[in-house]
Formats: structure tokens, sequence, C-alpha cells
């Protein structure tokens, strides 16, 4: 039945709109490991998820709020694993470890890497993506920069903050797409010597 409030195969027309809205991003997600952002469309998603396109219009507005949906959520799993880091690792040790978190985390899954490279060629998620960019920086610079000594004068630590956080990023996309010949490891020790190096400098 479809009466609001009735079950239907012992779910609730809520808990189907949700088990719908899953199936639609993990296909969506799949997509996007397989073939990227750019050749991603409806009628895929539908397929691949095996729903009618009326339920997805009942979920989202347009592909772009599925694409933003993706990206809440990968954002959402960056910044909990940063959580685990700042809460559990001491201060000289915090840098190292959000960073082998994210390269990791997107090590492991081609879609949130795809995702993660492939956002600044749309506005949307470009806009997105320098949003929660700028929220990890403020973490970072107040709970994983272990600055030392007294702030400089001339020096602003939350753009030093800011400018490694965003070299790091341009280097992790550039090592996603195989533009640098290093391992995974080589990579986060390299970004976390130049933020410790950062931190000492300013």
């Amino acid at each position: 039945m479809t009466v609001e409030g009735r079950t239907y195969g012992g779910l609730s027309s809520q808990q189907r709109s949700q088990e719908r809205r899953e199936r639609l991003l993990d296909a969506a997600r799949e997509l996007i490991g397989e073939v990227g952002v750019a050749p991603l469309t409806v009628d895929l998603v539908c397929q691949r998820a095996k729903l009618s396109k009326r339920y997805f219009y009942t979920e989202f507005t347009a592909k772009d709020d599925l694409l933003d949906a993706c990206a809440a959520d990968l954002y959402s799993r960056l910044k909990g694993a940063m959580e685990i880091v700042l809460t559990s690792a001491p201060l000289p040790d915090r840098a190292y470890g959000i960073l082998r978190a994210v390269v990791h985390a997107l090590v492991a899954s081609p879609a949130d890497a795809r995702l993660y490279l492939e956002s600044p060629g749309f506005p949307r998620l470009r806009q997105l993506q320098q949003q929660e960019i700028g929220a990890f920086t403020e973490r970072i610079a107040a709970e994983a920069m272990p600055f030392t000594g007294p702030p400089k004068p001339s020096v602003d630590r939350q753009l030093a903050t800011r400018a490694v956080v965003t070299a790091a990023t341009e280097l992790i996309i550039a090592w996603l797409h195989g533009d640098i010949d290093t391992d995974e490891d080589t990579l986060v020790a390299t970004l976390s010597a130049i933020a410790l190096g950062a931190a000492e400098a300013v």
C-alpha cells in the first residue's frame, strides 16, 4: 500500500523512501567508480539501481542533487576519519594521521577517488569541495598543526594552514591521476613533513 503511514512489505513509506535513496546513491557511486562523473545520467543510475525515474525524482530534483549527496557523503566520512585522529592521536602525530586517513580512504574506493579528483571540473562539486577544504583547514589549524613558539606578527597561521591543505589536495589529486610517480606511504610521509615544517616555520 502507498498510503502515508501504512506499511508495505514490512517497511513504512519513510523506510521505503530511505531504501530507494540508498539504492540510487549506491548505484551512482558504482558508476562514478567505473566511468567517472561526466558520463553519469539519471537513466544510467536508475538502470543500475533497478528503479524507475519516477522514484529518482521523488528522492532528487536533478542529477546535480544526487552528485551533491554523493559528495556530502564522502566528505562526511572523511571528517569522521579526521575526528578519530583528532581525538586519539597526540598533537605531533595528528597531521600525519589525518593525511594517512584521507589518502587511504581515497585509495580504498575508486568511486571516492574519482569523485574527489573530478570535482574541480563541476561548479557545484568544486564549490562543495572548497567549502569542505575550508572547514578542514579550520580544524587542522586549531587542533592538528603543532605550531611552536609565538606567532610571527606578519604571518597568518590560518592562511599558512590553508596553503598546506590546498597544496596537499593538489598533490593528492595529481597522484590519483597518475601524474606523480610515488607510493602511498611516501606521499603521506612527504606531505606530513611539509605540514610539520610549516608549523615550525610560522
